[in-house]
């Protein structure tokens, strides 16, 4: 399947350098995040507010979105979180931004066309 094809069941799943999904690349970067000292939780989105037992069985969360980026080779990956007080935002805020940057740098070396490109941003969207 290439970049932005359809499957066989109709829903579409980005592949973009080395072979990763879409759906792959936000997983990992969902583990990756969560991980990090100083984020209290992904940002919820309406959908896991409102069908909270539904979403529970999902490990994708709306915290992190991963989007195709300007060439095939390239991803954008946007990350909102909820940050712990008791830790610098700044700190966790670069945190998890090199947590991310590392997953993708674990998946495409794991891959078998080449190195993944990725854009991340950061938007600490609270403090608890």
């Amino acid at each position: 399947m290439t970049r932005n094809e359809t499957s066989a069941t109709g829903a579409t799943n980005a592949v973009g350098a080395a072979g990763v999904t879409k759906d792959r690349l936000a997983l990992a970067a969902v583990d990756a995040v969560e991980r990090v000292p100083g984020v209290a939780f992904l940002r919820p989105g309406l959908a896991d507010l409102v069908r909270a037992s539904y979403a529970s069985r999902d490990r994708r969360k709306s915290g992190v979105r991963v989007r195709p980026g300007g060439d095939a080779a390239s991803w954008h990956i946007e990350v909102q979180f909820v940050a712990r007080r008791t830790y610098r935002t700044l700190d966790v805020t670069r945190a998890v931004r090199d947590a991310v940057l590392g997953v993708t740098a674990d998946l495409g070396e794991a891959g078998d066309t080449g190195r993944i490109r990725a854009a991340v941003t950061v938007t600490v969207t609270g403090l608890v």
